[in-house]
């Protein structure tokens, strides 16, 4: 278990150095809104063949373990001529390599984490938190280091932080448990890996995809969004971790959610919170309104997250852990970012601005609020005592 925080804790704490900053160090370098997007698109449509790929060879060889090693060393190896890289279609090379690899190293952790926590009788969520400590304590710190260096328009300590975490959880990957399949389960057939997609999972995926499309300009844009707004990045490392430390709180609670709530309810909470942390965020100028909106990120992460994971444990059997996880993250870190993040960036060349971008995500959260509502998700994990 130690190794897999370790892991969770680094490659969030790489996720802090990528979303919080990386944006704006591409804007320093003088990228429009509609490059930045542009670089990020063509690895999230990649990622979903990929972690397919990645998923259906560790189910059917049951060497969970061995892939993620692969998968974080390469994207450690595709990033490494990073702080180099200054025009659009060389910082596009490398992202496009980088989630070659990438797009696999967390369904595959999910999928180890998953079978270790059942075995442990231990907690997902709360392994899981690690990763959010991790993501507040890089965001905070690398944002007031660049403060401290002057607020410098591009400055490569963004590039260099990213790839020492990506260093870093790329080690922790040699010491995670093996994630082997136990003796009395067969090895996956792909009609078997096929069968997911025909009950209540296609539901799910697309709700998730429309959440995390919603999300995308506030993880491409809200660092521009600060610089625009001529507030120094040690507010944005501020937003960042606040909003975090209230998602670390809600994994906290979390079991304790599942209890006595629905997976329908639990999904409705994180939307209906997300819907309405959007629509107050695009009129949010002033730096306390910034910080305090990000409390709300306990129902955008937090709670949604959970809810998707637990969804996800009870729908997909055992022998196909990893072929689940890594569907799930095709579909919504593959799919639902590629078309956020195009999306986002051309609305920010668009508008002249991240603000309109918000109501736009507001809009889409309550589109996947009336899907919840009008089908079927095939699970109810609410405890019947606590609903009567």
């Amino acid at each position: 278990m130690t190794a897999l925080r370790a892991f969770y804790f680094l490659y969030y704490g790489s996720v802090a150095a990528l979303l919080s900053y990386f944006p704006a160090y591409l804007r320093g370098l003088g990228f429009a809104g509609e490059q930045i997007g542009a670089v990020f698109a063509p690895a999230q449509v990649v990622a979903v063949p990929m972690v397919l790929a990645w998923g259906a060879l560790a189910d059917r060889l049951a060497l969970s373990a061995r892939a993620l090693q692969l998968c974080a060393l390469g994207a450690l190896a595709a990033l490494s001529l990073l702080p180099w890289s200054r025009t659009p279609l060389q910082v596009g090379a490398l992202l496009f390599a980088h989630s070659l690899f990438n797009c696999a190293t967390v369904p595959l952790a999910d999928a180890i984490a998953i079978e270790t926590v059942a075995t442990a009788k231990a907690s997902y969520a709360r392994t899981r938190l690690f990763g959010s400590i991790g993501f507040v304590l890089v965001a905070q710190g690398l944002g007031l280091w660049l403060s401290a260096r002057g607020e410098l328009p591009a400055d490569k300590l963004v590039p260099w932080a990213w790839l020492t975490l990506i260093a870093g959880f790329a080690l922790t990957t040699f010491f995670v448990p093996r994630g082997a399949r136990p003796a009395h389960l067969p090895s996956p057939r792909l009609r078997q890996a096929g069968l997911l997609l025909r009950g209540p999972l296609p539901l799910l995926f697309v709700l998730c995809a429309l959440h995390w499309m919603a999300l995308a300009p506030y993880h491409l844009l809200f660092g521009v969004l600060v610089r625009d707004l001529h507030q120094p990045a040690q507010l944005t490392g501020l937003c960042m971790g606040l909003g975090v430390l209230a998602e670390v709180g809600a994994l906290l609670v979390y079991p304790w959610l599942a209890r006595r709530l629905s997976l329908r309810k639990l999904l409705a909470i994180a939307f209906a919170a997300s819907a309405l942390r959007w629509v107050l965020l695009s009129f949010a100028r002033a730096p306390a309104a910034l910080v305090s909106l990000q409390l709300l990120h306990a129902a955008s992460f937090g709670v949604w997250w959970g809810a998707s994971v637990q969804a996800m444990s009870e729908l997909v059997p055992p022998e196909l852990r990893a072929t689940g996880q890594t569907l799930f993250s095709a579909f919504v870190f593959g799919i639902g970012n590629a078309a956020g993040y195009a999306l986002a960036g051309a609305g920010y060349d668009r508008f002249g601005g991240v603000a309109p971008l918000f109501a736009a995500s507001a809009a889409v959260e309550l589109l996947a609020l009336g899907l919840l509502f009008a089908g079927r998700l095939g699970v109810e994990t609410a405890a019947a005592n606590a609903e009567s």
